[in-house]
């Protein structure tokens, strides 16, 4: 073999091992290129109910509306409830109150949850047969922990939970259409079984959560440096006593709730000037004046330092009326939220330091006076 055929041969082994490189990337790149086209595909294909969205078999518009189903089935849902708990005497709610919000194209109701003594969960399973049945749920799950029966045409469950030497008790729809005999769908048809009274949420709710008009709602630092502002201590032999007679003022000798977690307090002990601030129980009583309430508030609060920053109204139905007194300089909130039904007090002290006259400034100076006593333990 000459040396113009071995240098042709070598330069044709080369020539075929590029060819192989080239046709592999080219592959590489059709095979990346087709699933990319083959997820394009299926993301943009026409989406398919199989269930329908919202969890029942029907098309939404042949469900049974949620005005119908706060009429005809959820009465027989809270006799179901009612027989479970027959005789306890420690009923309690755990959540808000029953609400109707938009879910896809309808709307869906959701129960508050409540909890009361515990149940055999045989006696309770026969209990919402006798219930349920007749209005098509089925029962799906039946075990130690929870039982659960759901509608399966028109969607919505019925859900036990069995826990603590306890069970909870919920419901929703999942989504319903509205057949448009009441004005608006978010407002609940009138039923005084529906909820149980006393549930107090533990923290503040956020107006935003609600009503996205909302102003913004006040911070509770305060102007002054940290080191600078008025002890957690002061606060607490000072100004703490001045807050809790505007509550009780607002209490007054009415009937009132209030959350289960006490007023406690919080600490970052790492940062360089340790911080500690305070926040109260939350209390909830009947429904009061709004101008009665500034006014009480202001001849409290002001001499205190706090002013009312936060003075609104919300349009959106039962969110309610904020309002906020804020210490500017040190810090801290009092807010009281007005609503039809009912009116909520709770304060917290913003990040304050410690003066040192306590040996633990995490531990509260006891104030027989701060807390109110649980009407429902």
């Amino acid at each position: 073999m000459s040396d113009s055929q071995s240098t042709r041969g070598v330069q044709g082994r080369r020539v075929k091992r590029y060819l192989r490189y080239v046709l592999r990337f080219v592959g590489a790149v059709v095979g990346f290129l087709f699933a990319i086209w083959v997820f394009i595909g299926i993301i943009s294909f026409p989406y398919i109910d199989i269930p329908p969205r919202g969890g029942g078999s029907l098309p939404l518009e042949k469900r049974v509306s949620v005005e119908a189903f706060q009429r005809d089935v959820e009465p027989h849902i809270l006799a179901a409830r009612n027989e479970i708990y027959s005789g306890s005497q420690s009923l309690r709610p755990e959540t808000e109150k029953s609400k109707i919000s938009r879910l896809y194209d309808g709307w869906e109701l959701s129960s508050q949850r409540v909890r009361g003594g515990t149940q055999s969960p045989d006696r309770v399973e026969e209990i919402l047969g006798r219930y349920l049945e007749p209005l098509g749920y089925v029962s799906i799950v039946h075990d130690q922990e929870s039982l659960v029966w759901r509608d399966e045409k028109n969607g919505g469950r019925v859900e036990i939970l069995i826990r603590d030497q306890s069970l909870a008790f919920q419901y929703d729809t999942q989504d319903r259409p509205s057949d448009g005999s009441v004005p608006d769908p978010r407002v609940l048809i009138p039923n005084d079984s529906r909820d149980v009274a006393g549930y107090v949420s533990p923290s503040l709710p956020s107006i935003w959560d609600f009503d996205r008009d909302a102003p913004r709602f006040p911070e509770t630092d305060g102007s002054e440096l940290e080191r600078k502002r008025q002890s957690i201590e002061v606060f607490e032999r000072e100004v703490e006593p001045e807050i809790l007679s505007f509550r009780d003022e607002i209490v007054g000798d009415s009937s009132y709730y209030v959350a289960r977690r006490p007023s406690e307090m919080e600490t970052r002990k790492r940062y360089p000037t340790p911080e500690y601030w305070l926040e109260s129980q939350r209390v909830q009583c009947g429904p009061r004046d709004v101008g009665r309430v500034v006014e009480w508030g202001n001849a409290h609060l002001n001499p205190l330092g706090y002013e009312l920053v936060y003075d609104y109204a919300s349009p959106v139905p039962g969110v309610g009326h904020y309002l906020a007194w804020k210490d500017e300089k040190n810090g801290g909130l009092v807010t009281v939220i007005l609503r039809q039904e009912n009116t909520e007090f709770s304060y917290k002290s913003g990040a304050r330091p410690s003066d040192g006259s306590v040996s633990d400034p995490t531990v509260l100076i006891p104030n027989d006076h701060r807390d109110l006593p649980d009407p429902l333990a």
